[in-house]
């Protein structure tokens, strides 16, 4: 969706979930049934089809048997979103056009390290969203089985530091009991708020008001699941991270 949005691509419609408030979906575009129904798009006569290539034959994803509707081209969580905008410039022939964004976007990475690049490069941080049903803590690292998430990314730009994901579960999980254990040497802490209710649960836990960095005030809250995305989840996120990094140089 960011991707298409990115290009200025007409769209008929997307699936999946709502946009997040950060991806400009113009008005009346609409939202699809989730999984895909694949009678429904075909409907909607598309000429160009975005899929993920996350599990080809599923229904979430089904990239196999959408090539029966119209053309479909593939987007890959495990490389960065810079990557997968270049792929598809080069598919759409506007190459100028994927440089172009990729470039700003650099420029704005660029200004927030000229601000903060020596608290950057010295701090370890985290990204992370409660579960409050199994209280437990996602931690969006690099390398778990999310695959390059967009926290992650960004902050790999910025040049900072994360929690490594061989001290997390496959999933990038804590549970309750570990958190001393793996965030307690954490400088700083992105909380990402899904609108579920986490950041409250989280505050009644003692084990995370124990975290050194949640006692010193260095949390900073993110709204809305960030987790995936391209280009406008990757601003948004520059903006939370600058946050961060300001509150951890104040």
């Amino acid at each position: 969706l960011e991707s298409a949005l990115a290009f200025d691509l007409p769209l008929v419609g997307y699936s999946h979930s709502r946009a997040r408030p950060w991806v400009p979906v113009p008005p009346g575009v609409p939202l699809l049934a989730a999984p895909p129904n694949l009678e429904q798009i075909l409907m909607l006569a598309p000429d160009l089809i975005l899929c993920p290539d996350s599990a080809p034959n599923s229904d979430w994803w089904p990239l196999a048997r959408l090539p029966a509707i119209a053309p479909v081209l593939p987007s890959n969580h495990r490389i960065t979103w810079q990557d997968n905008l270049t792929h598809l410039g080069g598919w759409l022939d506007r190459q100028g056009d994927a440089a172009q964004l990729i470039a700003a976007h650099a420029g704005t990475i660029g200004a927030i390290r000229g601000r903060y690049q020596h608290r950057i490069e010295g701090a370890l941080v985290a990204a992370v969203h409660y579960d409050a049903i199994k209280r437990r803590l996602l931690v969006r690292s690099a390398g778990t089985r999310y695959g390059l998430v967009m926290p992650a990314q960004v902050l790999a730009e910025l040049g900072g530091r994360e929690v490594a994901a061989d001290r997390l579960g496959p999933n990038g999980e804590v549970a309750l009991d570990s958190f001393g254990e793996v965030l307690g040497c954490v400088d700083g802490i992105l909380l990402i708020d899904f609108g579920d209710g986490g950041p409250q649960a989280l505050a009644r836990e003692p084990l995370w008001q124990r975290l050194p960095a949640v006692r010193a005030g260095q949390v900073e809250t993110v709204a809305g699941n960030c987790t995936f995305g391209s280009l406008y989840t990757a601003r948004y996120l520059a903006r939370a991270w600058d946050a961060l990094f300001a509150r951890l140089s104040a």
